[in-house]
């Protein structure tokens, strides 16, 4: 017979003990966070504070579901929000969460929920903007001192949100702060205009993918050149380079193998580009030599996951171009090219190696990989498989309205007479 009282749940009084630096230095955490997962590092300080998952759940208002699910890595162990209670919660240093100890503080959102901000329209984004770049106490209508640096916090937490949400009310939103970024270039002078010239442009390039995800190419590809006209007039070779590689990703997704490797080539000819932004213009050149059926392919993903192993992260709450680009994006790339170069039953089994990862990437990425999957089982006879795969594609497509994923599943087409995958099809087609 059960004994209530071994279950029941109870809340330490006061703030949890200082654990011992030690802890932060242990195998098992270096294992954690070396393997990107943030949800490990939480569960080994959970243990050490000797806390249930159910009574850390009380503790920072989340169900005990909550926590198993953040724990064992899927997409809530990646939700800023919700890795920043547990930290401090539990005394976690901050970069063994992927977050950062180095913040910029920005006006009116000290005490706000960062995911309250997606909810805003865009009228009431851009005011929170103006008081940020131009600060509440002086009112002299002057840029204070860190005004861009602001912007960029501002970029990075409209990134993250965009990463486990849909695109949503996000295109206006983004639209009225590139106006007002906009604005406020044109009446800065000398260095503050350049670095707003280039802050734009990482608004702009942004404005371009929300109108690629929502299936709209024009208004995508006018953007992206905007956004590398405005860096090469910023000289920020970093912007320059990857709006190449935004082009060239467009180009992939038009079926126009040459310009994305063309494209992706023109990237790597700027100089001075960081280690990072390098490596994502191999990648994609890989991307279009195995589109175009060539093995040549396999060399530009080993060089890019050693420049991405190599690079060191800022310690910043900034955006910054590949600010969340890592070994796995390559790794998964690898995989999609192996189905394109029709090695189905290698892409299988890539894909299976990095299933368990797959929590650390955003969910529209997550569904058009498992779409790819789906296409790979399809492709090697096994029509069982390329059904789950496909229906659980088709979840992660309704959940973020990503038109890259339906793009992916309508590749799935030729086995529209396995009634499993004509009822796929049907589907497919409500969320065109």
């Amino acid at each position: 017979m059960n004994n209530p009282a071994k279950n029941a749940v109870v809340v330490p009084d006061g703030p949890l003990p200082v654990l011992p630096p030690a802890i932060w230095e242990s195998k098992e955490v270096r294992d954690a966070v070396a393997a990107e997962s943030p949800g490990a590092v939480v569960a080994l300080a959970r243990k050490a504070h000797g806390l249930r998952q159910d009574e850390l759940g009380t503790l920072a208002g989340f169900s005990q579901s909550a926590i198993s699910r953040l724990e064992s890595g899927s997409n809530i162990a990646y939700d800023m929000r919700v890795l920043r209670t547990l930290q401090r919660l539990l005394g976690i240093p901050a970069h063994l969460l992927g977050l950062s100890d180095r913040t910029v503080p920005v006006h009116g959102l000290e005490n706000m929920p960062k995911d309250l901000v997606l909810g805003m329209e865009g009228k009431a984004l851009m005011a929170l903007c103006a008081s940020a770049v131009f600060g509440t106490a002086n009112g002299t209508g002057e840029l204070t001192d860190n005004a861009v640096s602001q912007l960029l916090v501002l970029r990075r937490i409209v990134n993250d949100a965009h990463n486990w949400r849909g695109t949503g009310a996000l295109l206006p939103a983004v639209r009225n702060m590139y106006d007002f970024i906009d604005a406020l270039r044109r009446n800065a002078r000398g260095d503050v205009r350049r670095r707003l010239l280039g802050t734009g442009a990482m608004y702009a390039e942004f404005y371009g993918w929300l109108y690629e995800e929502i299936g709209d190419l024009r208004n995508a590809g006018v953007w992206t050149s905007r956004a590398l006209e405005q860096g090469q007039a910023a000289d920020d070779r970093d912007v320059v380079a990857y709006c190449y590689v935004r082009m060239s990703q467009l180009a992939e997704v038009d079926g126009d193998d040459d310009r994305v490797i063309g494209l992706a080539r023109a990237a790597q000819r700027e100089t001075g580009v960081s280690a990072i932004v390098r490596a994502m213009a191999l990648r994609q050149e890989a991307r279009g030599l195995a589109r175009a059926g060539l093995d040549a392919c396999m060399p530009r993903f080993d060089l890019a996951q050693s420049l991405v192993q190599g690079v060191e992260r800022p310690q910043s709450d900034e955006y910054s171009i590949g600010y969340c680009f890592t070994e796995l994006h390559v790794q998964m790339q690898r995989a999609a090219s192996m189905v394109d170069l029709a090695d189905h039953r290698r892409a299988i089994d890539a894909y299976n190696d990095l299933i368990p990862r797959w929590g650390a990437v955003c969910q529209w990425e997550q569904g058009v990989h498992t779409a790819k999957l789906a296409y790979a089982h399809a492709a090697s006879g096994d029509v069982d498989q390329a059904v789950d795969w496909g229906f659980a594609a088709l979840e992660l497509a309704r959940a973020t309205g990503s038109q890259l994923i339906v793009n992916e599943l309508d590749k799935l087409d030729p086995w529209t007479r396995t009634p499993a995958i004509a009822e796929l099809a049907a589907e497919v087609t409500h969320l065109r």
